[in-house]
């Protein structure tokens, strides 16, 4: 795209501008991911495949769509911005310092802890930074905000091994999903799971085989086409309640991967909200809970709210 730099396209309003001083004529897309950056292409490119984009109030619905000088570009819903990388600890995360745990309300899009390939900002990193010497001992999908369990070197480790061994670990998180299919008011979900035989990042849902998983849910309400329900993992398989609720016919909204319906530009909807450690080995009940980010909070239906837990 051969462009000016800063000033090619000058934004007239919220959700118009107007195209201005291209070189030569140019992809939609592309010009709609130079004004609003913040978006992200996949936003973008969902924005007009959907029929949300207008050019000189024509309806356009093909990203390859060649824009001119003066044309007006309209768009009629705006996704929310994507999130900004992180790189730096926030005391706002910190929920509980406790002498032997620690535990933490990890935002949605930062890594639990670092990829193979190594080199990209996680919680761990952070924490480690932060803190001294500490493990990471519940994780969650860099896209899933919530509850992080961190331990600091001590018999914790052994008790904690010794409860998620057991499946005795009580872990509750809150979804927005899409109401696509009707589901029952509260129920069990058991299911066989294993990796994509060709995607390395998906699960898949089999017959036989695989590695069992189970979860327990129960719908809080519904509004515009939406679903807020909790949800309480019996094992902890990889992207395990994503696929269980695709699985049903309600995918998590903002799924990427698991096809989240609507999905909202921003974020996957799928918040660890409280776990509970049961007394064992001499160590005493123990509880947290992480609240709602904002990030989360704006997309829940109004009606919705007053349901949260």
């Amino acid at each position: 795209l051969d462009l000016c730099p800063v000033a090619e396209i000058i934004r007239m309003a919220k959700t118009f501008f107007t195209v201005k001083k291209l070189k030569m004529p140019a992809r939609l897309d592309k010009v709609i991911a130079i004004q609003y950056p913040q978006w992200g292409r996949k936003a973008v490119k969902k924005l007009i495949s959907s029929r949300k984009v207008k050019v000189d109030k024509k309806s356009v619905w093909l990203g390859s769509w060649e824009v001119q000088n003066g044309q007006k570009i309209e768009i009629s819903e705006a996704p929310v911005e994507k999130p900004k990388p992180i790189i730096k600890f926030n005391e706002g995360w910190l929920l509980s310092d406790e002498d032997d745990l620690i535990a933490m309300n990890k935002p949605a899009g930062l890594l639990s802890q670092t990829t193979r390939a190594g080199g990209k900002d996680n919680l761990l990193d952070l924490c480690i930074e932060k803190f001294g010497k500490v493990a990471l001992f519940h994780r969650l999908d860099r896209d899933t905000s919530g509850l992080c369990l961190l331990t600091r070197p001590g018999e914790i480790n052994a008790y904690l091994d010794k409860l998620f061994k057991q499946r005795r670990v009580v872990k509750e998180y809150l979804a927005l999903v899409s109401s696509q299919k009707e589901i029952d008011a509260e129920g069990v979900i058991k299911t066989r799971l294993r990796p994509h035989p060709r995607r390395r990042d998906q699960m898949v849902v089999v017959g036989k085989g695989g590695f069992y998983a189970e979860s327990r849910y129960e719908v809080l309400g519904e509004s515009e086409g939406k679903k807020l329900i909790r949800i309480w993992p019996i094992t902890g398989r990889s992207h395990q309640l994503r696929v269980q609720m695709s699985y049903l016919g309600v995918p998590i909204i903002g799924d990427r991967i698991y096809g989240g319906g609507e999905k909202t530009g921003l974020r996957l909807m799928l918040h660890a909200h409280k776990i509970e450690l049961p007394a064992a080995d001499g160590f005493e009940t123990r509880s947290f809970s992480a609240p709602l980010g904002e990030d989360f909070k704006q997309l829940i239906p109004t009606s919705l709210i007053n349901l949260l837990p």
